[in-house]
């Protein structure tokens, strides 16, 4: 009997000790789980920190530095930039053609779809909205053919230039090829805004266009649309993907950007190459007033957009304000860009 019973005991003991060694085990893990996630928490916290500082930086350097062809000057070290204007010869400057600007020795916003890297693993993406493809008064049939072609051709640019037509304006008159409040609940849609837009994204619950857009991810669309405006973009800062809406022939695209890359287009002129309908120009050369801000963690896969405009300096309204804010998947092609180190004394 005493042998049993220590048998038991020892038998006991050994159990006790194996739920205790699981238990250390398990808590150990649990620890280091959320030590791990405390650190990602934090970085994430710091990061979006980083960002928010940069957007703020951002704006103050859009507000208050010199815009030209080459973009907007980072301020110098005393504030406000002070960028050097020349013109190559006093012809030049009877004959109204665009000064020289120099900018201080901070150089200029990069705002051409470069990503710029922040440190500590957070990338930002500035696009001057001049760049953007406005959605309001948009009519040029070129551009409507090219995006048509974005869904293989399957939707007409005529029906694509009339749904949108039906969808931003008050009345309940529908156009040729358009669709109003019946079209929309025939298809189990929400009906028309009959206003414009307020974000690029809305253009998914427009009819021809959500299937034209279906391939074409969020980030595609921030990237090429902005909700005001016509289909005259800067041919200094659009995106390849809007250029390729615009242009007379897609197999200059490439060309425009590398002849940017060397120096920026200073004159509407020299933009001829590229003209739109019928030798019309639809690209301009400066930027405008507001700016798309891209952010995201290295490595991740989402990232935030928001959109920036600014507004005359007068009693009672905000200098800038927020269009809209939005979270999309992080395109490969955009996460595999080279990240260009910011070398300013706003970021150290």
């Amino acid at each position: 009997m005493q042998r049993n019973n220590r048998g038991f005991v020892l038998v006991s003991v050994l159990w006790v000790l194996v739920i205790m060694i699981l238990a250390a085990t398990a808590f150990s893990v649990w620890v280091d789980r959320v030590r791990e996630s405390a650190v990602v928490r934090q970085q994430r916290v710091e990061s979006y920190r980083v960002s928010v500082d940069a957007l703020h930086k951002i704006v103050y350097t859009y507000m208050t530095g010199f815009k030209s062809a080459e973009g907007v000057a980072w301020p110098g070290e005393h504030g406000a930039a002070q960028p050097t204007i020349n013109f190559d010869s006093l012809d030049d400057f009877m004959a109204g053609a665009a000064p020289t600007v120099t900018a201080s020795s901070s150089g200029f916003l990069r705002m051409d779809g470069s990503v710029l890297d922040l440190g500590g693993g957070v990338r930002v993406m500035v696009q001057d909205r001049a760049g953007l493809i406005g959605l309001s008064f948009l009519s040029d049939i070129r551009v409507f053919k090219a995006i048509a072609s974005q869904g293989g051709g399957e939707v007409s640019a005529e029906r694509l230039r009339d749904t949108l037509r039906d969808y931003q304006d008050p009345d309940g008159i529908r156009k040729l090829q358009g669709a109003e409040q019946q079209d929309y609940l025939q298809q189990g849609m929400s009906v028309p805004a009959n206003g414009y837009l307020r974000s690029p994204l809305q253009l998914r619950n427009v009819l021809a266009w959500n299937s034209v857009l279906a391939a074409r991810d969020d980030a595609w669309i921030l990237q090429v649309f902005k909700t005001e405006g016509a289909s005259i973009i800067n041919a200094n800062t659009a995106s390849h993907q809007a250029l390729a809406l615009v242009v007379k022939n897609l197999e200059t695209v490439p060309q425009l950007i590398d002849k940017r890359e060397q120096k920026r287009f200073d004159g509407v002129s020299k933009l001829t190459p590229y003209a739109g309908i019928d030798d019309e120009i639809l690209l301009s050369i400066l930027p405008a007033s507001g700016v798309r801000f891209w952010w995201w963690y290295e490595g991740g896969s989402t990232a935030y957009v928001y959109d920036v405009q600014f507004s005359p300096l007068e009693s009672g309204v905000s200098a800038w304000y927020f269009n809209w804010s939005a979270r999309v998947n992080l395109p490969d092609e955009l996460a595999s860009r080279t990240a260009i180190a910011i070398d300013h004394p706003f970021f150290h």
